[in-house]
């Protein structure tokens, strides 16, 4: 079975302060003279669900083009850290799924706080990981890291240096959606290939999980 763990894109969703508004109109119609629908689409490339290359903060990270088709896809698991608005994710909260958090691996962290999306708080009162909490994540070597908030910390410059470092390159996928609808018990195939935008910093996803 598929599990599609994106947001659907709407226009004039709401977007992370300071990143474009998502605008899609219609460019023609069946009624135009060109007799087809064809629509046009303005966004940043952190709209929705997505994914965060390197170069996202570091000027000489890899981009989203540069990154290796492998990092994309493959087996993951979930791990529930229930939050509510403002609170901490520290290391305590990842290190009770140390089992779990093994060089390689994929994981999703399952806060709940994917059921605010389209509000404005989704934004600006999400679950928010510690610095610490961040590099004890760096230290598990993981290859992706996966949660329904809009990024990983209020801290977001910081934790985005640490998680995306040359020695760590662990690819980040934010604003996850239907995350318990996923098995808390086993591995699960997840999918989320970025557009491939050569030499830029991120890209919406259609993340989806096959369990």
């Amino acid at each position: 079975m598929l599990v599609d763990l994106s947001h659907p894109l709407r226009d004039g969703m709401p977007s992370f302060p300071g990143d474009p508004v998502l605008s899609v109109t219609f460019h023609c119609t069946t009624s135009s003279p060109s007799k087809c629908n064809v629509s046009k689409i303005a966004m940043g490339t952190h709209q929705g669900t997505h994914l965060d290359a390197m170069f996202h903060f570091l000027a000489d990270g890899k981009t989203i083009d540069q990154m290796p088709l492998e990092w994309f896809q493959g087996p993951a698991r979930m791990i529930r850290v229930p939050k509510a608005a403002g609170d901490i994710i520290d290391v305590g909260d990842l290190a009770n799924h140390e089992a779990m958090l093994l060089p390689g691996s994929r994981i999703l962290i399952n806060t709940g706080w994917y059921r605010e999306f389209g509000s404005e708080r989704f934004f600006t009162e999400f679950p928010s990981m510690t610095q610490e909490a961040a590099r004890y994540l760096a230290s598990r070597r993981l290859r992706m890291i996966g949660m329904d908030m809009p990024t990983p910390s209020k801290d977001y410059v910081e934790v985005h240096h640490t998680l995306l470092a040359k020695e760590v390159e662990m690819v980040i996928v934010e604003s996850l959606n239907n995350l318990d609808a996923l098995p808390d018990d086993r591995e699960f195939i997840f999918t989320g290939f970025p557009l491939n935008f050569a030499g830029r910093d991120g890209s919406p996803i259609r993340a989806v999980a096959e369990i």
